[in-house]
């Protein structure tokens, strides 16, 4: 096992509200630059864009990602990765925070968490002839906005991030004139998933989560499994397995009282229901961690 260490935190300016806030590298430069840091996990205080020119793997959360050539991956604030190694990492990465577009427009802000960083569904879109074209287009001019010094800097990159996010936008929704941010089942699940994670230290039931939503059991389980994959019951299970993997990645924590903190009375339980779903204990996850 590797020696005790907590997964590292970095931010983009944390609360030096003098800067931009935002930031725009060449991958492969980046990469090659912080390889030691990037293939460790860890996470950000700030919303992260990959834009991958070559196919690949990327870890989120503890899963492989495959993604193709000309992919764009989200990574939300808080969400664990890391970089694969033996990947080519070519492309380009863009850094920004909810300071940088609350500058502008706070509703834009809320509208992308909803549709773009919410941890709901596949995390990547893989652009398509003329699609790839226009993000390149809009990725070039904001390369170029940044090298820029003028007054209207900020203003022109939030332009253009705005620009690049609607089209990730577009393509994630294909198009259709309900897109999902107008979608009120769509917002439910979001919502369900929002609040089993302000919970994720106690985990109620399904019921009681259709209480605080105003919704009924039905429901509920018809949007959970259309929009979440599953049903309200798995979806808490898949979450509370989640938060205690994020939880294993910081190895100064004791197991038992990561089982505490996640609503087991017993460490013994936690082991059990790790492993059951698994397939390793946590001490065998953590092992593992890079």
């Amino acid at each position: 096992m590797e020696n005790l260490e907590n997964i590292k935190k970095y931010y983009l300016h944390e609360d030096d509200f003098s800067k931009l806030h935002f930031e725009v590298q060449d991958l492969k430069s980046y990469f090659e630059h912080n390889q030691a840091q990037a293939s460790k996990a860890h996470i950000h205080g700030f919303y992260q864009l990959i834009w991958f020119t070559t196919a690949g793997i990327h870890y989120i959360d503890y899963e492989a990602i495959n993604h193709q050539k000309n992919s764009l991956v989200f990574i939300n604030t808080n969400q664990i990765h890391y970089f694969c190694p033996q990947a080519e990492n070519e492309g380009m990465l863009i850094h920004f925070n909810d300071f940088f577009i609350n500058q502008f427009n706070q509703e834009l802000a809320q509208r992308f968490s909803l549709s773009i960083f919410n941890e709901i569904g596949q995390p990547y879109i893989t652009a398509q002839n003329s699609e790839v074209d226009r993000i390149k287009i809009l990725l070039k001019l904001i390369q170029e906005e940044n090298e820029q010094t003028d007054p209207l800097q900020k203003e022109q990159l939030f332009f253009l991030l705005s620009g690049l996010l609607l089209s990730i936008e577009r393509i994630k929704n294909q198009n259709k004139i309900d897109v999902l941010f107008k979608n009120r089942d769509f917002e439910l699940a979001y919502a369900f998933k929002k609040e089993v994670y302000n919970h994720r230290g106690s985990f109620p039931s399904s019921e009681y989560y259709t209480q605080q939503l105003h919704t009924n059991t039905k429901k509920l389980t018809a949007v959970t499994k259309q929009y979440l994959g599953g049903t309200p019951a798995q979806i808490i299970k898949n979450i509370k397995v989640l938060e205690a993997k994020r939880k294993l990645g910081h190895k100064q924590l004791p197991i038992q009282s990561i089982a505490f903190d996640l609503g087991f009375d017993q460490p013994t339980y936690f082991t059990k229901y790790f492993k059951k779903i698994t397939g390793i204990t946590p001490k065998e996850f953590q092992a593992i961690i890079p």
